[in-house]
């Protein structure tokens, strides 16, 4: 069955920050934002990428969810993607994916619903009639809940661009945004098609064909030749017809001049802008270990470049096939200068079930080389020495209870329940509850050790909480965050330690230091960050290692913000902690009851 899918492009105003598209043709489909710093111009970010997207897909023989994962992957480190969503039509599956915050919805007998969200792909069946609108997140600052809903049930994609461009022209909050709109149909039948015309169609067909410029056109060329032909003396005829030939000639010569003056001139064009391109690409291969951040700025605006010009070059062209040559060599590059380390096996460092026959683990800690795993699910705590590899049972049911946090410094494990905090001896296995239950407590999502003291992320009072060790336990509850620090931590999940305090979640990195807010933000790759789902450091660590599941990898930066690297590797999806060691040289990824170790390079 065959579909054809009726659109509607609905673009706000641009500038040089934010910069928004929509794409449809050969049944694929994209929504595209881009936000920038101001660094480099929103629109030629935008249509590189756009570029990328679909010189990818022009090598893609199957369209499946594959297609659309590979798609994603090859776009997923630009450093100013918000919002992308890539549609893919097979027959009657429709395969979709999203980076960022974006989402699909379907409209079906006049009942919607989202099909796809930010970090998913997934696929389903499509059918006549089904009404499809994609749009970031960004769309909900604009209209309220009763707008979006009145936009997905309109049914009429006139009216659709025309309310909805007047709304996104007039609102400044909605620069660069970008609405897609479709509505599957059935797929239109190519009149020159040599397929048979009855009744009522042939009379439609034919006054299409009477009414056309072509047909005019065409009438007036046969006038012409009835003139010829009306001219008896043969001298006269062959006079005509030699000047026409000779008319048509020149015509072609000058067409012919013109077309490789055009052409001549394209490919100086081209070579020209291969030369500064390889200047470019040159030097960021030279400067990958010196300076990989200048060297990941050369290969961005030579692969810019070359994106620019195959839009404007014939695909059958030897230049096309040079270009296409220049663009991959420039990608491969960057794997190189961005350190992305793809893994497709990462070595399993320990078993847990060795400790415990269906044991598992939900949330690591570590202290140099002692690590600890909490099992909520057998109410355990198990330790692990990762140097000697001894492993044992530190608590049970007794200690651990409904516990929802764990840490550890020195030789004492940590435990945060409803009951409070116990402290367990590493070597005695003696558990004491050290700190009891605090009304003050609302929403507790992690727990750290640091300095003997103990800190805790308490989301609901948007406050970390600061207990100071004592001689005989701790201290009374004190905030670690000075009054009139302002900072939102009610989407923060976990903290990690180092001096400084940092706060990370969906909404990015907080770092507090003397318990002040800290200036933070990142460098040369910080818009791809849209949600940290763990983070490690410590004060051994130069580095901030954090866990994005949604793209499967793990990025490095410096403390300073500035990238430095990262790993890629399926299994990451699953991942429930992380805890890095540089003088170990290791990632330590808790999978359920497995413990993985990544070789640092």
């Amino acid at each position: 069955m065959n579909y054809y899918f009726q659109s509607a492009k609905i673009t706000a105003p641009q500038d040089d920050r934010r910069w928004g598209s929509c794409f449809v043709e050969n049944d694929l489909m994209v929504l595209l934002e881009i936000e920038t710093d101001n660094s480099k111009p929103a629109s030629q970010l935008g249509k590189s990428v756009l570029d990328t997207i679909l010189l990818e897909f022009q090598n893609k023989t199957v369209k499946d969810k594959n297609t659309v994962k590979s798609l994603l992957k090859e776009i997923s480190g630009n450093p100013y993607l918000k919002t992308v969503i890539i549609a893919l039509n097979s027959g009657s599956d429709l395969f979709l994916g999203c980076l960022g915050k974006g989402q699909a919805v379907l409209i079906r007998n006049e009942k919607s619903g989202t099909i796809i969200s930010g970090g998913f792909i997934s696929q389903g069946e499509i059918t006549f009639g089904d009404q499809i609108i994609f749009h970031s997140d960004r769309l909900a600052s604009v209209l309220d809940a009763v707008d979006l809903d009145k936009l997905y049930h309109t049914g009429n994609l006139q009216q659709i661009e025309e309310e909805l461009a007047a709304r996104l022209s007039s609102d400044v909050n909605a620069t660069g945004c970008a609405v897609l709109a479709v509505i599957v149909t059935e797929k239109k039948v190519d009149v020159s098609a040599d397929l048979p015309v009855r009744g009522s169609q042939i009379s439609v067909f034919v006054k299409n064909i009477l009414q056309s410029g072509f047909f005019k056109k065409f009438y007036k060329i046969r006038s012409l030749f009835g003139f010829y032909y009306s001219i008896k003396d043969k001298k006269k005829r062959f006079l005509i017809s030699l000047v026409t030939v000779l008319f048509i000639f020149l015509l072609l010569n000058i067409g012919i001049s013109i077309l490789r003056s055009k052409n001549s001139q394209k490919v100086k064009e081209i070579n020209n802008s291969l030369e500064t391109v390889k200047g470019q690409y040159d030097e960021a291969l030279a400067l990958i270990e010196l300076n990989p951040v200048r060297s990941r700025e050369l290969l961005s605006s030579a692969k810019m470049a070359v994106g620019n010009l195959l839009k404007t070059t014939g695909k059958k062209t030897r230049e096309y096939k040079l270009l296409s040559d220049w663009f991959n060599k420039i990608s491969s590059s960057e794997v190189d200068a961005y350190k992305i380390y793809k893994l497709t096996a990462v070595p399993l460092f320990f078993d847990i079930t060795l400790i415990k026959p269906g044991g598992i683990g939900n949330d690591i800690a570590y202290y140099q080389e002692k690590k600890v795993i909490l099992d909520k699910k057998n109410k355990t705590v198990y330790f692990l020495d990762t140097k000697t590899k001894e492993a044992k049972i530190l608590a049970g049911i007794d200690t651990v209870k409904n516990a929802v946090a764990v840490s550890v410094h020195g030789s004492y494990v940590y435990v945060f329940n409803d009951e409070g905090i116990y402290r367990i001896d590493i070597v005695s296995k003696e558990s004491k509850k050290v700190i009891e239950r605090d009304k003050n407590w609302t929403d507790i999502s992690d727990m750290e050790a640091y300095a003997g003291n103990l800190y805790l992320l308490d989301r609901g009072s948007n406050s970390v909480w600061k207990y100071i060790a004592a001689e005989e336990g701790f201290s009374d509850r004190i905030s670690y965050v000075n009054k009139g620090v302002s900072a939102d931590l009610r989407s923060m999940a976990q903290i990690s330690i180092d001096g400084s305090v940092w706060a990370a979640g969906s909404s990015g990195i907080i770092k507090f230091t003397s318990g002040n807010r800290d200036i933070f933000s990142f460098a040369d790759f910080s818009e791809t960050v849209t949600g940290i789902d763990a983070i490690s450091t410590s004060d051994e660590n130069n580095y901030l290692y954090l866990l994005d599941k949604t793209l499967e990898r793990i990025i490095i930066f410096d403390k300073e913000g500035v990238y430095n690297s990262q790993y890629q590797w399926p299994d990451l999806k699953n991942a429930d902690g992380l805890a890095a060691s540089e003088k170990e040289g290791k990632i330590y990824i808790l999978i359920k009851d497995k413990i993985h170790a990544i070789d640092l390079k």
